[in-house]
């Protein structure tokens, strides 16, 4: 008999290769370039518990210069204006409708909507602009979200790894799904990577992939396990539409002397009462790209996941590669994650060395 016994043991795997300092990022040359740096950042060490958080797990820019964040230990979600005030928050720790059993991300959809996964509550959660609980939908399958983000008004993607029951056997590994409002089926499905656990020698790697979407309802992937710079360009039907490619660089992943994101998940299964792990590799060489997003202008930003420091190449909506943007030295940081959408760039760290605050950037 074969049972399923635990999903995923770990999720987000941030890689030390290298030294504890901060990367040095070398002096760019050239006409087309820009450089970001921090303008502002909102949290406390100790004080107003309004401004005290615990692990920022999302966070996005809002209209106007407003932000919202996700804080994964108390289940808050907080907006704050473009003067760094707190505005309100919402949400929160337990069972109740409108509370969450264990946050899992969340994204602002382009109606003004906030969509929130709920992990273990294993629903997605809507509210109001203003925070009322506005309903939710089930989600269908066991799935733990990697990260999440909207595609037009009402439409969001969902990077995740999955477990479903197919034919008397359990399916998991990776799927990246697009899904449309309230809607309990997945509008299209242009990823998927699964495998039946009882399988040996499976490969995780192709399921390794940074994401973005637009507000025109493009969808964006990049193949992390991959020696190719491309970008996949999907509508919100799943189907191909384009593709954006420039030069690759390789560069053996051991030689990276930063973090690096790469979500690489381990699965615990049972087997006639034997315990099995299975554990997904490392790719041989550091990802082209290890995020993506999309300005105000459509333009898509690819960070580089071959470079010492944070850099993002710029291309046009036309798929023209427009410039580099550097960011420059950041402030106690070693695990940094930056969003970037229609609405400006946040940063947070993910393991902060003194406590936890979000970042807004700008350009120098």
């Amino acid at each position: 008999m074969k049972s399923l016994f635990c999903l995923i043991i770990s999720a987000l795997l941030l890689i030390a290769c290298g030294g504890e300092q901060s990367p040095v990022i070398e002096e760019p040359t050239g006409p087309e370039i820009d450089t970001l740096i921090v303008t502002d950042s909102i949290g406390v060490l100790m004080g107003d518990s309004c401004y005290m958080f615990g692990s920022i797990i999302k966070a996005e820019a809002l209209p106007g210069g407003n932000v919202i964040l996700f804080d994964r230990s108390t289940g808050f979600i907080s907006t704050y204006d473009r003067n760094g005030d707190f505005v309100s928050s919402f949400g929160g720790i337990g069972e109740a409708p409108g509370e969450f059993t264990l946050p899992g991300t969340m994204t602002v959809l382009g109606d003004g909507r906030i969509a929130v996964f709920d992990w273990m509550g294993m629903e997605v959660c809507f509210f109001s602009a203003e925070g009322e609980y506005l309903g939710s939908r089930p989600n269908l399958v066991f799935e733990m979200p990697l990260n999440m983000a909207a595609a037009g008004d009402s439409c969001f993607v969902i990077y995740s790894c999955p477990t479903r029951q197919v034919e008397g056997t359990y399916r998991m590994g990776y799927e990246l799904n697009i899904w449309e409002g309230i809607s309990e089926e997945p509008r299209a499905t242009p990823f998927t990577h699964l495998f039946d656990f009882s399988e040996e020698g499976y490969d995780f790697r192709p399921g390794y992939i940074a994401f973005a979407a637009a507000n025109n309802g493009n969808v964006y992937i990049h193949r992390m396990n991959s020696t190719n710079y491309l970008i996949e360009v999907y509508d919100l039907d799943g189907q191909p539409i384009d593709t954006i490619s420039s030069e690759p660089v390789l560069v053996p992943l051991g030689d990276i002397a930063r973090y690096t994101n790469i979500p690489q998940a381990s699965f615990r299964v049972t087997i006639d009462d034997n315990t099995q792990q299975i554990n997904g590799e490392l790719p041989e060489y550091a990802p082209q790209i290890e995020k993506l997003g999309i300005d105000s202008l459509g333009n898509l930003w690819a960070q580089q996941g071959t470079s010492k420091g944070l850099i993002w190449d710029v291309f046009s909506p036309e798929g023209e590669k427009i410039r580099e943007v550097y960011l420059t030295a950041f402030p106690d940081s070693m695990y940094i994650r930056v969003e970037i959408n229609e609405h400006g760039i946040v940063a947070w760290d993910l393991s902060p060395e003194d406590y936890p605050r979000l970042y807004r950037l700008g350009f120098k």
